[in-house]
């Protein structure tokens, strides 16, 4: 299974007349967050393969509506598939996720760190299901923001959720895939480990095995 992750930035590596032939293996394409959706588009057009997504915490403004409850809500193709708070089954892997990053200046899709906790619970029924039926809760679990410690920065924008350490733990993803920190030195640790979970930061783009 071959996942082809983005997130963050649009990479001229993917942004290419010649992306069928460097991803032509991709199995799925992952989007990790702020990114347009013009781009995820192009992707899923040039490798027909299915898109899976999370929205960051920088949105175009034509992108956000407006409830008749005051809250915003995120307008996206109906050809992508969202993971936020959601379990989905494709190619043989389950696959989920959680939108945003930490709260810092009060935008749209940014959470407090005991948010985060209350609102993974509404997850568990899935779950749980999962495992009795699959033998396993997810495989893998897809954010915008890394876990608290694990690839995360110092300030208030960029520090990791608490709550996705408790999430590994509990349901022990064997991939979990995000954005947010971006990466500009090649050298610089894109992996992490974290109860047998591998945590990778897919800005620019990373293609993943499973």
């Amino acid at each position: 299974m071959k996942i082809l992750a983005v997130a963050d930035w649009i990479d001229p590596v993917i942004y290419s007349e010649q992306l069928k032939n460097r991803m032509a293996d991709a199995d799925i394409i992952v989007g990790c967050g702020d990114l347009t959706f013009g781009y995820l588009d192009f992707i899923m057009s040039e490798l027909n393969k299915p898109v899976f997504f999370v929205t960051g915490n920088h949105v175009e403004d034509n992108n956000l509506q407006k409830t008749s409850m005051g809250t915003v809500r995120l307008k996206a193709p109906k050809c992508f598939n969202n993971l936020h708070l959601k379990v989905y089954r494709t190619n043989g892997i389950l696959i989920g996720g959680f939108q945003g990053s930490v709260w810092y200046n009060g935008g749209v899709f940014q959470y407090r760190q005991w948010e985060v906790y209350a609102a993974l619970l509404k997850m568990f029924p899935r779950l749980l299901f999962n495992k009795l039926r699959y033998g396993r809760y997810i495989d893998v679990f897809v954010t915008h923001a890394p876990p608290f410690g694990l690839g995360d920065l110092t300030d208030p924008c960029h520090v990791g959720i608490k709550a996705f350490r408790w999430f590994i733990r509990l349901f022990k993803p064997r991939l979990m895939l995000h954005g947010h920190v971006h990466l500009y030195d090649r050298n610089a640790q894109k992996i992490h480990e974290y109860h047998g979970t591998q945590i990778i930061n897919c800005t620019g783009y990373y293609k993943a095995t499973l």
